[in-house]
Parts: structure tokens; sequence; C-alpha cells
């Protein structure tokens, strides 16, 4: 009894840590990332061939997936594929320094596009949206320059964030 009891905790423990973890897409060629479920949705950046992306949520049409401002974008089914995964941390500390301080030179650059844009005090809510759009157009571009998934850029900052870079 005692026995099949820990059993069914262990049984039920791997169930629901299979069902929480993170599920992959990767790009089969070159993708539009979409702000909407659309073609006619703005496009927020290009993804090349083998990008990979957390998915969120699959619907019959499109893939919706997580980029880096935490923004959920779309990606057409038909562009990409279900990938197993696991993130890494690449390189040494000193290039992943350099890649870290490229995303928050990514991110003042955003805020600056955003606030020449729509200026914060007529327009706040169109000015977080340009800003998060920027935002993920230019990370993705940081993860191409230094041939580098999104996941793993993002233990990257978060690497970053906890040792103070």
């Amino acid at each position: 009894m005692k026995k099949t009891a820990i059993l069914s905790i262990v049984s039920l423990f791997l169930l629901s840590y299979a069902w929480s973890a993170p599920r992959y897409i990767e790009t089969t060629r070159n993708a539009n990332i979409r702000s909407g479920p659309s073609t006619s949705s703005t496009l927020v950046a290009t993804s090349r061939k083998s990008d990979v992306f957390q998915l969120v949520e699959e619907t019959e049409n499109w893939y919706l997936i997580r980029m880096f401002s935490g923004s959920d974008r779309y990606l057409y089914k038909t562009l990409g594929r279900l990938t197993p995964y696991e993130p890494a941390l690449p390189g040494t500390i000193e290039e992943r320094r350099k890649v870290f301080s490229e995303w928050n030179e990514s991110d003042r650059e955003a805020k600056a596009d955003a606030d020449r844009r729509y200026p914060p005090e007529s327009s706040l809510e169109r000015n977080l949206t340009y800003f998060q759009l920027q935002s993920d157009r230019k990370k993705l571009e940081i993860a191409h320059k230094y041939n580098l998934q999104p996941p793993d850029l993002r233990r990257i900052v978060l690497e970053g964030n906890f040792k103070g870079w």
C-alpha cells in the first residue's frame, strides 16, 4: 500500500513536470513574426531558418510564441515545427557579458525610438506598444548577430541580471 502511494505521487509529479515544461518551435525557413494572428498584422521581425522560440499556444493556423519583450507574437504554422530544445548558456563569460551589454543598449535605443515616435505624455499606450515591437526586433537581431537561439539569449540576460553586470 505504501509503495503504491509513493509510486502514485512520483508519477503525478513527473506528469505535472512534463506538462509544465516549456515547448519550443523551430522555424523551417525565414519567417515573418507578427503582432497578431493575421498576415495583415504588424510585422514584428523576421526569423531565420532554424530559429527556436518558446511555444505559448497552438491554434489551427498559428503558433503563439513568446518574444523578448514578454509579449506573445504569432508565427504562421506552416513555417515552424515542434522541436526538442534545451536552452543553455553558450560561450565564455566575456562573450555573454558583451551580449548582455548589447541587450541593455537595445532597450535604450528602443525606448528612445518609441519616445520620439509616440511621446509618452501624449500617447502612453502607443509608446509602450511601439517600444515592445522595437525591443523584440532589436533583440532578435542580437540573437542573429551572435548565432544564439532566443531561449539562450534569454538565459544570458537572466545570468547578467543575477550577477549584476
